[in-house]
């Protein structure tokens, strides 16, 4: 998994914390909110590749300022150029003197009846940040104070992480101003959780440093150790509800594993403070534990529904050029998915994870066996196996690696 997706994955990761609980919900359309009729030109697609690289921050010198111009025709062409990474769906950017309506489209892969998520914003300019004047989810209006404290909480993250200086919307015409700072991105993160749960998390990241430190060989550190680690300490907060206690000790390892820094703002040396991270591996493969703890903190912040969505599109995006369709990433996306939702869901199950925990975790209570699911396939590969992801083949081969981990010591232990 590249330094890209490890980062976007956990910056997501943070960004649904507030809206977790709505998206379990999934409100879905029939029909796409942004007609599908439009394909980006290889022209078109050459120049948001460029562009996306010229506007990568590398090389940039600690405090530089650099603004960034689209104008609408330019800032649709990227939003879509973006979705087709990722999966199927259409975005429409309309600028306008006074703000800004993005209006965006989503398919579901695996869904029969191939219904959209649709999401439809208006924002209000004429400030330092844009703010969010409506929003209506598959046609729904979202609640005014549920729109305006996700937006309230990452405007706070942007100012903490002093990234985002100003945008400013005209008529055709869209100026970004950002601010480069080494940590900004580790910043942002840190700003996007509550001042209660980031203190918990904090709790949490000092236990998995300190044990990093302790064993300082091999050089990776088995996630099932780790797991072992976190999950005993969570036990050891008597006082505390044992789901909230998983959820928060989730997250702290899946920034660990991903190697993103939750730093505490009102420590004057935070943002010098380094952490030196030890690379965590799940049977032996570092990218099967970034998969396991990203799906789990999703899981644990917004539901399997959520979880199973993002692991998917990820695949389906890696078959379309990236490191190809891997049916072991997908079970790992599953496995955390399923422990997550083993940890964090009932209060008894929640301290029988943490007692497995206690006696000590492996990879065999974690991940079923990988050795014979297909990996590395391309778009045209996975076609001629699977057809699609709605297929008899591919529903048989998830239902099989679901059964996998159904035998697994650990959520064999949670049935009984």
């Amino acid at each position: 998994m590249s330094l890209l997706i490890k980062i976007l994955s956990w910056l997501l990761t943070l960004t649904l914390l507030g809206l977790g609980a709505l998206v379990v919900l999934v409100f879905l359309d029939s029909r796409p909110l942004v007609p599908e009729d439009r394909t980006l030109s290889a022209a078109e697609q050459a120049w948001a590749r460029e562009w996306l690289v010229a506007a990568k921050p590398q090389g940039l010198r600690d405090g530089e300022r650099i603004t960034l111009t689209l104008s609408e025709r330019e800032a649709n062409i990227i939003g879509n150029y973006l979705i087709d990474r990722v999966g199927q769906g259409r975005v429409d950017v309309r600028l306008t003197a006074d703000g800004a309506r993005v209006a965006a489209s989503l398919g579901l892969p695996w869904d029969p009846d191939q219904r959209f998520m649709n999401l439809d914003l208006n924002l209000a300019g004429g400030e330092r940040l844009p703010r969010i004047a409506q929003a209506r989810l598959a046609g729904l209006p979202l609640p005014e104070n549920l729109v305006q404290t996700i937006a309230e909480r990452l405007v706070n993250a942007l100012d903490q992480a002093r990234l985002l200086h100003h945008v400013d919307l005209q008529p055709d015409l869209a100026l970004l101003t950002y601010e480069w700072h080494r940590d900004a991105l580790a910043n942002l993160g840190s700003g996007l959780v509550s001042a209660e749960e980031r203190a918990r998390i904090l709790t949490y990241q000092h236990v998995l440093v300190r044990y990093a430190a302790a064993h300082p060989k091999p050089p990776t550190i088995a996630l099932a150790d780790l797991l072992s680690v976190v999950l005993s300490a969570a036990q050891g907060a008597s006082q505390s509800d044992p789901v909230a206690e998983n959820r928060v000790a989730l997250l702290a390892l899946a920034a660990y594993t991903n190697q993103q820094h939750i730093r505490d703002p009102d420590q004057p040396d935070a943002r010098s403070a380094r952490i030196r991270f030890r690379p965590v591996a799940l049977l032996g493969r570092r990218d099967l534990a970034q998969h396991f703890m990203t799906s789990a903190a999703l899981a644990a912040q917004g539901g399997s529904a959520l979880s199973d969505l993002v692991g998917l599109y990820k695949e389906v995006a890696d078959s379309r050029g990236g490191s190809g369709f891997s049916f072991a990433d997908l079970a790992a996306d599953r496995a955390g998915t399923r422990f997550a939702n083993l940890a964090t869901g009932q209060r008894q199950d929640a301290q029988a994870v943490q007692a497995a925990a206690r006696e000590g975790l492996t990879a065999d209570d974690l991940m079923p066996a990988i050795d014979r699911l297909p990996e590395g396939m391309n778009a045209a590969a996975f076609a001629a196996a699977f057809q699609d992801t709605k297929s008899p083949a591919y529903r048989g081969a998830v239902a099989a690696i679901e059964r996998d981990i159904d035998a697994l010591r650990l959520f064999q232990r949670a049935t009984r």
